[in-house]
């Protein structure tokens, strides 16, 4: 497809009202790789706009982030226990966080016995996942860097991180597009691993394998959404057990009634 017409779908896909917090280079990405299967304008937006449509997941929300905006405007947050029912009530506007509530006292104690105390944190498609800090603070006083590609989320995060850890921050970064290497002690990609392979076969491995971190700690659902067993896992598992042996990484695994955890330590 020639320069000037994948040009011309970029431009109406960047300034749509429907994905104006979609990073721009999400955007780029997903057409630039839809093109090399068409050469017809109207069928490229077509294709780039169903792929965007899984890619962003807006379904996955269940409060609209307007709402959840307005929320953390009005909340006080100065009373520790008042702050972890408040953030629960956060947790649960989008279907992945919710869905971890009922694991959420025992998430991070679990998870941080898979991997070294770590100083820096980076979350990777974090969505609403900022609002576990109090939770995440019980364990580890690591500063926490989270990272999504859509704006609406990076804005809910860093509203409430001033207000309670003004130390943490989330960037408006899509990590598979940019290809920026991202440094932290400990990498986490909580239920994200096989949405992006969903999205490009391999990107989730090659995330992995270009992090510049000691410990990256991956994590599946035990149900998929219709409430089924997520029978994609243990294919997706296989995977990650034979990047580690390729690359002479070492691997631990803990289990969660509503998630599984995989720990790859690189270093």
């Amino acid at each position: 497809m020639t320069s000037p017409a994948v040009h011309k779908v970029i431009a109406r896909l960047t300034s749509a009202a429907k994905y104006r917090d979609i990073h721009p280079e999400t955007i780029v990405d997903l057409v630039r790789r839809e093109g090399r299967g068409t050469g017809d304008p109207a069928e490229l937006e077509r294709r780039v706009r169903a792929r965007l449509h899984k890619v962003a997941a807006l379904h996955l929300l269940t409060t609209r982030p307007p709402a959840l905006r307005r929320a953390v405007d009005r909340a006080d947050l100065d009373d520790p226990q008042g702050r972890r029912d408040w953030c629960r009530q956060m947790l649960g506007g989008h279907f992945s966080t919710a869905e971890r509530l009922p694991d959420l006292d025992d998430f991070y104690p679990v998870l941080f016995g898979l991997v070294p105390p770590p100083r820096t944190v980076a979350d990777l498609a974090c969505a609403l996942n900022p609002f576990t800090l109090p939770w995440l603070r019980q364990v580890s006083e690591a500063r926490y860097v989270g990272y999504d590609f859509n704006a609406s989320f990076v804005g809910l995060g860093n509203a409430f991180l001033a207000r309670t850890y003004p130390d943490c921050e989330v960037q408006h970064e899509d990590v598979l597009a940019d290809g920026r290497p991202v440094s932290a002690d400990l990498a986490l990609l909580l239920k994200t691993y096989h949405c992006m392979e969903g999205r490009r076969t391999g990107a989730g491995q090659a995330l992995i394998d270009r992090l510049d971190c000691r410990d990256v700690v991956v994590s599946f659902p035990t149900r998929a959404m219709n409430g089924r067993a997520a029978v994609f896992v243990s294919r997706h598992v296989e995977e990650l057990a034979e990047l580690a042996r390729d690359r002479g990484w070492r691997i631990s695994r803990a289990s969660l009634a509503s998630e599984e955890l995989i720990a790859i330590h690189k270093g």
